[in-house]
């Protein structure tokens, strides 16, 4: 077993020794995702596929000094059209990894999750952020912030075996995972999300998620800082070395994102995972550095 990952530049650097996964980029006609890609790809990460106008790609590598001419690239018409194709080849098992472009997030999911040619599995898809820890000595993932919007129990269980599942292979033997919530008592009806904490812990201690230790419901501060927790009493494993912060909600989770982002200036890395290949959907707001980082997250998820 690999140790785990600590930092980002750990993380370039597993990219790196494992296989480079081909990796398809849905609508590549956008200077943006085309820039993070072919950076990828020089650095080993991946072997890109570039999907949509190759009039349009080929215009935005020359405006970007690029050649791209050992690339393949695949014509398509439309936004629509090149997320069924990019989506086609990852079910055919020509690519191991996909990659947004300039389409909407709604219509690669809709082309994913296609009966005939997408990627779907028996459980859900969810998003994970990788993030520095408090004193940057390990990266964390925290989920979810852009998929599911009010999740239930059920779907929150499901995202945190993702979670888990994504922690093992970023090298973490036994994940600690805190189930956010505001308090660390159960606290009913006003905050429901403290009984599914509870319910989640209770399950994960029969056996539910494998190898991880879970606790909850905690407060994002003593999930975060072991003195914190001490002087307010907390009592957890997990409290102050979480792995895995699981939020409520898409509203904590964006929020955290963008306060990590924006307020703390930390890089970040994601990735959407629970499809039979992992899907790497950045912003055009996020920085170069993220994006590079979330193609290498994909990439060392994409590995057997």
């Amino acid at each position: 077993m690999k140790g785990p990952i600590r930092s980002f530049a750990e993380l370039l650097e597993r990219a790196r020794r494992s296989k480079s996964p081909r990796m398809v980029i849905a609508a590549a006609n956008d200077a943006h995702s085309l820039q993070a890609a072919l950076d990828a790809w020089r650095q080993g990460l991946v072997e890109p596929i570039l999907v949509g106008s190759p009039d349009a790609i080929r215009a935005n590598a020359a405006l970007l000094g690029e050649d791209i001419s050992p690339i393949r690239v695949i014509q398509a018409d439309s936004p629509e059209i090149a997320a069924a194709a990019a989506v086609r080849l990852a079910h055919d098992g020509e690519a191991e990894l996909v990659m947004k472009g300039l389409v909407s997030t709604k219509t690669l999911v809709r082309c994913v999750l296609s009966a005939e040619f997408g990627l779907r599995r028996a459980g859900i898809m969810s998003h994970v952020t990788l993030m520095e820890s408090p004193d940057r000595d390990r990266l964390m993932i925290m989920t979810d912030s852009a998929i599911n919007i009010r999740p239930t129990f059920h779907r929150k269980a499901e995202i945190l075996s993702n979670a888990v599942a994504a922690a093992h292979k970023l090298g973490i033997e036994e994940p600690k995972a805190a189930i956010i919530a505001a308090v660390e008592n159960v606290e009913l009806p006003a905050m429901p999300a403290t009984l599914d904490a509870a319910l989640l812990k209770r399950l994960a201690a029969a056996g539910k998620f494998g190898r991880c230790v879970v606790d909850g419901p905690l407060s994002m501060d003593n999930a975060l800082e072991a003195e914190t927790a001490d002087i307010k009493g907390v009592k957890a494993e997990v409290a102050g070395r979480a792995d895995v912060l699981l939020v409520p909600d898409i509203e904590t989770g964006n929020a955290v994102y963008k306060a990590v982002r924006h307020i703390a200036k930390r890089e970040l890395a994601g990735a959407v995972v629970g499809a039979s290949v992992p899907l790497v959907m950045t912003s055009r707001g996020d920085s170069s550095l993220t994006k590079l980082y979330s193609i290498a997250l994909g990439a060392v998820l994409s590995a057997e």
